[in-house]
């Protein structure tokens, strides 16, 4: 066989594999979205990719490793929506900011995002899955704290405090969405964005909150 056959067809191989991958990746969070966590089996998982399960455990050894792999492409999307906003011109200018944070709490809100929660969440009950996001939620809360260094309304603060404040505000979208559904009340939700606009505005000539003055 000519060389440059061989290399096409390798190629091929690759392209093919990579497809597969993304196939079983895109089932897995849509099966999490639609049928729970608990209920994205493996079967499920290969029926929606039409991927034999022996084709998954070629790529995969667990489905943990599946489930993992989908949630740290999920995360990846989801970090490159929230840092580019972050760092896309931001102004000081409170519509601005209230603006900003509407599209983080709609992203937030999505279902693949609740899908990261839910995984999240079965974690609790599961070690190994939970060592596992630690490293993907580490990896993402440091880039969100890259993000926001420059951002006006976090940029006077220390880095301490930034991560701090970060993380208040992050993790108060994140709680509610799991909520929003259940108890919906969108005049309650705006107030609380413009509180936390307003805090978050007071802070930017406040003394550092954390005692940290290193920077």
């Amino acid at each position: 066989m000519p060389a440059p056959e061989r290399r096409r067809q390798r190629r091929t191989q690759v392209e093919r594999s990579a497809e597969t991958i993304a196939k079983l990746l895109d089932a897995t969070i849509d099966a999490i979205v639609e049928v729970g966590y608990s209920g994205a089996t493996v079967r499920e998982i290969c029926d929606r990719a039409g991927v034999s399960q022996g084709g998954l455990f070629r790529h995969f050894p667990t489905r943990r490793d599946l489930v993992v792999a989908a949630v740290e492409r999920l995360s990846q999307v989801q970090l490159d929506q929230l840092t580019g906003l972050l760092r896309s011109r931001p102004e000081t200018t409170r519509p601005d900011a209230l603006q900003r944070l509407r599209v983080v709490r709609a992203t937030l809100r999505e279902p693949r995002s609740l899908a990261f929660l839910e995984v999240l969440l079965a974690a609790r009950t599961e070690p190994e899955l939970m060592e596992n996001l630690q490293a993907v939620l580490a990896r993402q809360d440091e880039a969100l704290r890259a993000a926001i260094s420059t951002h006006p309304l976090f940029a006077n603060l220390s880095s301490s405090s930034q991560r701090v404040w970060l993380d208040i505000s992050r993790r108060m979208l994140e709680a509610e969405s799991l909520w929003q559904a259940a108890v919906p009340d969108p005049e309650l939700d705006d107030a609380k964005l413009e509180a936390l606009v307003t805090l978050l505005t007071v802070l930017e000539d406040a003394a550092d909150w954390t005692g940290d003055r290193s920077g």
